[in-house]
This record gives structure tokens, sequence and C-alpha cells, in this order.
């Protein structure tokens, strides 16, 4: 073992204790509810995040590998419109806590299907369910693959790429399975120290390197190679090209309003205002890293300009800078997946827990000792399929926004819930669902339609559109509204 391979190590169990540390401290406050006879400790932190847990736990789980190896993979062909995503996940964030974060903590849900049955039926919570538990396995399955790319770079020749999965998958689940919500809120906090300056001096260190940011502008530009769309590697939007750059936010907005790994810290946040401000903080916090992304990106492509594996533009660069700094940026990046995979495995739990395995729960009482066992049963469960998932995945912002695409139509079930539910009618929720789904499923098997839409969201949102004023028009039959939702739901508005 060398030294830098050393350093890099101990500075990972350091990074590893306290986290784990964390965790225990929070399973210790869990359990104290649970004596106390609180509601959901273990998935919903019962309710008590103050805006400061919720800023980072929405920050950590926005960021992702999406914002980081992602978004630096993604600028190796598309230059600075790589970015995109980053920003398009943060203007969603600020979009649903300014539209819809009080309001949905001042229903008595726990989670985005539950608020759907309500208004809409059981095969709508069924149908969204499945929709949001694709979408949150499938990112997971990616910070999976995003752990083994950072650990097979820190330990070359000790750790492989695909033992690096299993390590990073591991890892996720103990953290979730020992502290809950509560903990990997907590956990998200040392998280993003370590995110903050671990990849801050690495940029300054490969800056410095490379000859600072004049000469980094001019390497760039003097690449002989356009990017994919034959744009400038330093075109806003030209490298994505306008349609897709645009494609982005279409998908991003939805997404984050509608789906559970985006709504969960909502729901456990202590009250509405918590909820608000914890997001917007949280989405603020993204875009640096966002930005320190790009820019390791754009290093990337001038320094290693051969690159096979694109996911590892980013481990290269940080693995060029000193020792120690290689170690802290090596530990941020597999934070950064900690982060996200933590909150996701908790998102997909939830849902298990309180959608798909309501109709067996129902009719007896669980004890907050009992709900904890069973959501770490379930863990056990995502952890197995998120893991065979991530061998089979590549390319970390393409699959996701791909799998977002889908979101259009929970978008038109939530907003008119949250502001106008005499527009929804028995109908709504599951004919929405079936033609998205159905759609969707089309495109992915049928090349001739992904050569007619290559971005699948566009006619997802138009189908949402049609299909919605269609029920309108058709269906007679109101939707159910839950006495108090809307008093409650005019009530927060009124607050500040």
């Amino acid at each position: 073992m060398n030294t830098n391979t050393l350093i890099t190590g101990i500075i990972i169990l350091v990074y590893l204790v306290l986290l784990f540390g964390v965790c225990a401290w929070a399973q210790k406050r869990q359990k104290a509810k649970e004596a106390e006879g609180g509601t959901g400790s273990f998935l919903m932190a019962s309710k008590s995040l103050p805006t400061v847990l919720v800023a980072f736990m929405m920050a950590g789980a926005g960021i992702g590998s999406i914002n980081t190896t992602g978004i630096a993979e993604q600028v190796q062909t598309a230059g600075l419109s790589g970015a995109c995503a980053g920003f398009a996940g943060a203007v969603a964030l600020i979009v649903l806590a300014l539209f819809g974060a009080k309001r949905m903590r001042a229903l008595p849900y726990n989670t985005m299907p539950s608020m759907a049955k309500a208004y809409c039926g059981e095969t709508t919570r069924w149908l969204l369910s499945m929709g949001g538990l694709v979408i949150a396995l499938a990112i997971t399955a990616l910070q999976f693959v995003g752990g083994g790319a950072m650990l097979s770079s820190m330990f070359p020749g000790l750790i492989s790429y695909q033992a690096g999965m299993v390590i990073t998958a591991v890892v996720f689940f103990l953290i979730a399975a020992l502290g809950g919500m509560m903990g990997a809120s907590l956990s998200n906090v040392v998280n993003m120290i370590v995110m903050y300056i671990g990849l801050g001096l690495v940029l300054v260190a490969a800056l410095i390197g490379i000859g600072g940011w004049d000469s980094l502008i001019s390497q760039v530009n003097a690449i002989p190679e356009p990017t994919t769309s034959g744009a400038p590697w330093l075109s806003i939007t030209g490298g994505l090209g306008l349609a897709t750059f645009i494609s982005y936010f279409a998908t991003e907005i939805p997404n984050r309003f509608t789906t559970q790994s985006n709504t969960q810290q909502i729901f456990a946040a202590k009250d509405g205002r918590a909820a608000r401000n914890g997001l917007i903080i949280g989405a603020l916090m993204m875009v640096p890293i966002t930005i320190i992304s790009v820019i390791i990106g754009l290093i990337a492509r001038v320094q290693f300009p051969d690159l096979e594996v694109l996911t590892q533009a980013m481990p290269m660069v940080v693995l060029s800078v000193n020792p120690i700094l290689s170690g802290l940026g090596m530990a941020a990046l597999w934070a950064v997946n900690v982060s996200t995979g933590v909150a996701l495995m908790m998102t997909c739990t939830q849902l298990i827990s309180y959608d798909v395995l309501h109709p067996f729960n129902k009719n007896r009482t669980l004890t907050e000792h009992q709900q904890a066992w069973q959501s770490r049963i379930v863990l056990v469960v995502v952890l197995v399929i998120t893991l065979v998932m991530a061998f089979f995945m590549r390319g970390i912002v393409s699959t996701i926004m791909t799998m977002c695409a889908i979101t259009p139509a929970f978008a038109f079930i939530f907003v008119p819930i949250l502001y106008c539910p005499k527009l929804l009618k028995k109908s709504t929720g599951t004919v929405l669902l079936v033609v998205s789904y159905v759609f969707f499923f089309l495109w992915l098997i049928l090349p001739p339609l992904q050569a007619m839409f290559p971005d699948p969201v566009y006619p997802e949102w138009a189908l949402a559109l049609v299909t919605f004023v269609l029920c309108y028009l058709l269906d007679k039959r109101p939707a159910d509204i839950p006495a108090g939702d809307q008093e409650a739901i005019r009530a927060a508005a009124k607050g500040r």
C-alpha cells in the first residue's frame, strides 16, 4: 500500500467513525421517542426536523452523483452546458419550497401516494407507489455505481469496481438501519461539511496545478474537438442543445414537486415554515457543489482527454493533487454518494412500509418498536434489489433524467390537490398514471418513438395535460375531498 492510499484510507476511516457516531446518537434518541410512545420515530423522525436539518438533509439528498461525478461526466461531452442538471435541481427545489412545502406539511399524510389515495383512490396510490419506487430504486442503485467508482479509484488494486459498490451499499444500509430518518439527517450534516471542505480544496489545488483560471479557459477553448452537438465547449446551452437543456427543467420541476424522495423532508419537518425555509437553504447549498463539479469536469477534459470511463473524470482530477487533499477529496466524493443513497433508501422504505404494505398493516396496530423492525427488514430487501440493479447501470445523468420523465403525470395529481381539488375526478389519478406509464414503456422499447421524441418528457407533459382535461370533461364523478384538508391548506397558505 503506497502513501497516497494509506492517507486516503485513514481519512475515510475517520469519516466513517464520525458517521456511525452520529447514527448511534440518533438511535438512542429514537429509542427514547419509542419509550415515550411517539409516532414515526424511525421513518419520519417523529415529524420533528428543524429548519437546519431539513436543509442539510435536502442538500445532501439533492446533490448525489448527478451533481458531482454525473456533471463532471457530462461536461466531457457537452462542455459547460453539462451543469444544467445541477442548476435545474436547485431551481426545482425552490419551486417546491415556495409553492408546495407549507401546504403539504399542513396535511395529515406521510407519503405522496397516501395523499393521492385520499383523493383519487387505492389504485392511484398503488400505481404512484410503483412509479415512485422505480425512480427511487434506480437513483439509489446509481449511488452504488458512483460509490464503486470512488472506492476503486481510491484503492486501486485493493478494491475492485464491483467490490466498491458492495461496500458502499452496506455502509448505506448500516447508517439507515441504525439511525433511521433522524440518523440520515444528522449524518448529512457531516457529509455536507466533508463535501465542501474536500471538493473546495481539491478545486483550488487543481486550478493551481493547471496554471490558474485564465489558463484553464485558454486550454478549454483550444480543445480541437467540438462538443457532441458541435457547439463550443463554453456554450451555456449549446453542448446539450436547447431542447435538451430545457428538458432538464421540464423534468426536474415535476420530479422534485411530486416524488417521495424529494418531499420526505417536508413530511418529517416540525412545521411548514421549517419545511419551506429548509428546502430553500438546501437548494442554495447545492449550487456551489454544482459549480465546483463543472470546473473540475473542465479540468478533467483538459488533463485526461482520452478517458475511457467518463464517470471517473472527477476522481481522476481528485487523485492528481497532493495526497492529503486527494484523500479529503475522495472522502468528499464518497460522502456525496452516502448522503443521497441513505436518504433514498429511507424513501424506498417509507414507500414500501406506508403504501405497499398498507393493506397488510391496516387491520393491526404496530408498536413503534415493531414498526422500526419492519422498516429494517424492508431496508434489507431494498439493499438487495438496488445492489442487483447497480451492476447493470451506466450513465448517471442520462439514466436519472430518463426515469424522471414520467413525473409530469404526478404533477397533474398533486398540484390540483394543493390548489384546486375540485378539478380532480374519480378517474383522474389512475388514468393519468396508466397513460404515462404505457407511453414511457413504449418509448423504451420502440426506437422509432425514441427517434421521434429524443426527450420523452415533452410528450409526457402533453399527454398528461390532454388526459387531465379529458378526465375533467368526461368523468362526472368528483374526486373525494377529505374533510379538513382544504381548511388546513388555507390556514398554512395564510401563515408566514
